[in-house]
């Protein structure tokens, strides 16, 4: 196998786990916006590999075509690089609106740097040999290192301050997973045609799909809440290790017509009811040490072990009361609203997971007073 057939072979096998990535991060993009900013940095991957292979079949005789793909392979380098960062910034930042504050000098360094390459393509678009200009090399070393490094910090600055594990254990991984790709650039420039740079971040893309997949497998990424797998979880350990000085209730809030508001008002208005909801019960469940999960269309379920039922009441009339002056409830296509059921553990008629689930819908709890 000569050189280029390797580089060719490198290529067709990058597209292919990156299009797999692509397709599995595709619904998640549309949700979150550190996902959207994951895509960007697929989408550009993609189209470095493809653009990589298709310069190996441009006759060497010309020169300018030869000179413009290069170009738009080292825009698409830089956009990579930018991809990346904004990924890591929205992972990191609390608010996702501090990207309006930080976006012109995120981006700016790519603008000016891709402005440099095209004029300096088109003032040699006819000179031999064909290899990047000396300074547009250095820059497109220099600036791809700064964004992966400053990536890298970012997560280490925030784990520090992160107080939950879980989360500050997220930002670590992030950031020592930037180690690869950054020694790949080093390699890359010294072996220019050595193809290093591809796989590298080929195989850092896989690494870190995998790792919020996994991540997935327990968080709801609508809502941010306990999903399915760990609400199903979380009630068989909790009915075998039920205190027995407690009594275990499972509290089922259901948001009221919301299929036909959805179909009349569309997926985007639904998906974001449900997050209002779902910071709704963040907010009632704060300091209480209540589960929450979202565990179907337009459902949540708080899993609360209580001493009486009467500790429930009070916790639906106050739900009820907050959610009559919740600004975000009124504000939107159309008013949110919603029913709360209950069920007990334990008793005569749930002793049994299932049967637990098939009680809950038939209480309903409304509030003890006019609100």
């Amino acid at each position: 196998m000569d050189f280029n057939s390797l580089i060719i072979e490198i290529d067709i096998i990058s597209v292919i786990v990156l299009s797999m990535i692509w397709y599995g991060n595709a619904e998640r993009a549309i949700l979150d916006k550190a996902a959207h900013g994951f895509q960007l940095l697929v989408d550009f991957s993609i189209a470095f590999c493809v653009l990589n292979s298709l310069a190996l079949f441009i006759p060497s005789t010309n020169v300018p075509f030869i000179r413009i793909v290069n170009s738009i392979k080292v825009i698409t380098c830089i956009c990579m690089g930018c991809s990346w960062f904004l990924s890591v910034f929205y992972t990191t930042s609390a608010n996702p609106y501090m990207l309006r504050k930080w976006l012109i000098p995120i981006i700016f360094p790519s603008i000016i740097f891709s402005g440099i390459t095209i004029v300096e393509t088109f003032m040699h678009l006819n000179v031999t040999p064909i290899t990047l200009h000396p300074v547009v090399w250095g820059l497109l070393n220099v600036l791809s290192v700064v964004y992966i490094s400053s990536a890298s910090a970012l997560c280490l600055i925030q784990a520090k301050k992160c107080t939950n594990r879980f989360r500050r254990r997220e930002l670590y991984v992030l950031s020592f997973a930037m180690i690869l790709p950054l020694f790949s650039l080093f390699l890359q420039a010294k072996f220019y045609y050595m193809p290093i740079t591809s796989p590298a971040f080929v195989v850092i893309t896989l690494f870190l799909y995998l790792f919020k997949s996994n991540q997935n497998v327990t968080i709801d990424i609508t809502t941010g809440l306990n999903n399915t797998n760990k609400f199903s979880s979380y009630l068989e350990t909790i009915t075998q290790s039920q205190n027995p000085a407690k009594r275990l209730f499972l509290i089922k809030i259901e948001i009221d017509n919301f299929k036909a508001m959805q179909k009349l008002h569309g997926k985007v208005t639904g998906v974001i009811a449900l997050r209002k909801m779902a910071d709704f019960l963040r907010k009632q469940c704060s300091g209480r040490g209540l589960f929450i999960a979202y565990y179907q269309k337009a459902t949540f379920a708080i899993v609360a072990e209580c001493s009486d039922f009467s500790e429930i009441e009070v916790f639906t009339n106050r739900a009820i009361a907050a959610s009559a002056e919740n600004q975000d409830f009124t504000n939107g296509p159309w008013p949110i609203t919603f029913s709360i059921h209950w069920a007990e553990y334990g008793t005569s008629e749930t002793r049994t997971i299932d049967a637990l689930l098939d009680k809950v819908d038939k209480n309903c709890l409304k509030a003890a007073t006019t609100l």
